[in-house]
């Protein structure tokens, strides 16, 4: 993927982004991690001033609703409240005048603390005393009959022994203020003889929510931060902005709120503190974005910087690869000049040396070449003398014919073919057919000059006829079987070849005969190409089978293989494993 990324980019613009990879990039990476911790601070610090305020708002909310449990503890303990509703309930005759003192008595108490809607008893029999400062009804804000009994205030209070409910917040009708939502907390209303917990009524005190914001809007200014009331359902149940009741915090409308709560222990409700990062962080915003313009005018100061000196430092780069480009267009002569002593100057160095000794070698090429070309005409001009040896052959052939010597008419045929197929292309490859048919002529007159002292048998799969092979690859072996193993031998000599298939790769040629043999030390050497022949033995033994082992290394490369065995007065295998190829021309 590097790779891919930097190809095609010159040396300067890699130098350019490797200083900016390099420096400018942690930099901007340091200014980030710098900015990410600094409002990670801010933030943490924030939360722990909001919790000390969410903690004293709490306080707050506790001394209020406790200020109003304590109201509702002393309508508890007034003795006239218990005995003017026991009476009642109970259809005293004076029932009229006994609701009168009753009201009388909740009005009172109405106007004891602010925040006061209304004082009400609900009673057992379904009845409703009520003193509402929003309605004249003597009932207030409550039904009457059966269904002020269903209610769950009067089944929840009535349920509980010396402990008040408080519920959450409800809308209500209002005509002289504007306040719509309301609260309650409630009390069994019970005898205060010690056993006697029958209650008599429910004592419910309903107060305006406001009573609770005023509690918990402990917000510091000019920062857009919300303190609301949320119960134990995740509805808001008091809030500044009275159109959050009922919502959930997640649906108060705020940009990435930081939020804060802490659970009041009275009622399980928890203060929820919402503040928005906007206006909380603006100043650090406003520097945070200082800093990073400051960046990035350094960077453009950087890069300006940079590229003026990766200009300094590239330009003898530029100049060995101008020097490149000319001796490309076959200006071999072109040289670049060294000013500099660093690395560059030692690259321009070499590139000298190495344009001096091209432009040599380009002298000695081409005076080889004409050399090359001189030899080819001394080789043309040469042509004559084997068209001269071909035609006395044949003269001397017709004179051999005239005299009825057919044997030697035989023979020089022979010869002539041996000569026509050796010295022409000699590199050629042939085909199996043609090889096999040169080497029994090459037999034919060996078998001659040694009086038929021994036989040749040659076989060849038929499929093997024109699979292609370089020519005069298997005369060396077969002269060393002829001269040295058959060497002092008048008969009984036996020569066999045989060509067959290993595989659909290879063919092998088996070249095996029953002569004198050799010792296995120089059998070793003479597979490994070193080995030499003693002064008693004919000249060139062994030069012809190294030239030959040559010739397969440079034809074939690996793909051809061969193997000598030989054994001391039993003869001598040489084994050929040879690619198999189509015949074509070299």
């Amino acid at each position: 993927m590097n790779r891919l990324f930097t190809r095609g980019m010159s040396f300067r613009t890699k130098l350019i982004a490797a200083f900016l990879v390099a420096s400018i990039l942690p930099l901007l990476i340091l200014q980030a991690f710098t900015n990410y911790q600094t409002g990670k601070a801010m933030q943490n610090k924030i939360d722990e001033l909001v919790q000390i305020n969410l903690m004293q708002t709490a306080k707050s909310l506790d001394s209020t609703l406790s200020s109003y449990r304590d109201l509702v503890f002393q309508l508890f303990t007034d003795a006239d409240v218990f005995l003017l509703v026991n009476r009642i309930i109970h259809d005293d005759p004076d029932k009229a005048m006994l609701l009168y003192d009753l009201q009388d008595k909740l009005i009172h108490y109405a106007y004891t603390k602010q925040g006061i809607r209304s004082i009400s008893v609900l009673m057992p029999t379904g009845q409703v005393i009520s003193f509402d400062k929003e309605s004249e009804a003597l009932n207030g804000l409550w039904p009457t009959g059966e269904e002020a009994l269903q209610l769950e205030l009067y089944k929840q209070a009535m349920t509980r022994e010396n402990e008040s409910v408080i519920t959450s917040p409800e809308a209500v009708q209002s005509i002289h203020n504007n306040e719509s939502y309301v609260f309650h907390i409630a009390r069994k209303i019970t005898n205060l003889q010690p056993g006697n917990t029958n209650g008599v009524g429910v004592l419910v005190i309903t107060l305006y929510e406001s009573v609770l914001n005023h509690a918990t809007s402990l917000t510091p200014p000019n920062i857009r931060s919300y303190n609301v009331l949320v119960d134990g359902s995740g509805a808001v149940v008091s809030a500044l902005d009275k159109s959050m009741i009922g919502k959930t915090v997640e649906q108060i409308p705020m940009k990435a709120p930081i939020l804060n709560s802490y659970k009041e222990k009275v009622n399980g409700w928890s203060i929820v503190n919402l503040t928005e990062q906007i206006d909380l962080f603006e100043e650090m915003y406003k520097m945070q974005r200082l800093g990073w313009i400051a960046g990035l005018l350094a960077i453009l100061l950087s890069s300006v910087m940079i590229y003026y000196f990766s200009d300094r430092l590239t330009d003898s780069i530029r100049k060995v690869v101008k020097a490149m480009q000319s001796a490309q267009r076959g200006r071999l002569n072109v040289q670049v000049e060294e000013l500099s002593k660093d690395e560059i100057s030692i690259i321009a160095t070499n590139f000298n040396k190495m344009m001096a000794n091209v432009n040599r070698l380009m002298g000695e090429t081409t005076q080889a070449n004409r050399k090359q070309k001189e030899a080819e005409i001394r080789a043309l001009e040469a042509q004559i003398n084997p068209h001269f040896l071909y035609n006395t052959l044949d003269s001397i052939n017709w004179m051999a014919i005239e005299k009825d010597e057919h044997d030697i008419s035989r023979m020089l045929k022979s010869l002539a073919q041996i000569l026509r197929y050796s010295i022409n292309a000699s590199t050629a490859t042939v085909t199996v057919r043609d090889e096999l048919e040169w080497l029994r002529q090459y037999v034919f007159l060996q078998k001659h000059r040694f009086d038929d002292a021994f036989e040749c048998e040659i076989e060849c799969e038929p499929e093997l006829l024109d699979v292609g092979m370089h020519k005069l690859l298997l005369q060396p072996f077969i002269e060393n079987s002829i001269v040295h193993a058959f060497s002092g031998i008048t008969s009984g000599g036996k020569l066999g070849i045989s060509l067959y298939r290993e595989n659909k790769d290879f063919f092998i040629i088996r070249i095996e005969d029953n002569g004198k043999g050799m010792s296995a030390d120089n059998n070793l050497l003479l597979v490994n190409g070193e080995y030499h022949a003693s002064s008693e033995s004919i000249s060139g033994s062994g030069l012809g089978i190294r030239n030959t082992f040559d010739r397969l290394r440079i034809y074939y490369g690996g793909r051809a293989s061969w193997g000598i065995q030989s054994e001391l007065g039993r003869g001598t295998v040489v084994t050929l494993q040879l690619p198999l190829e189509l015949n074509k021309e070299d």
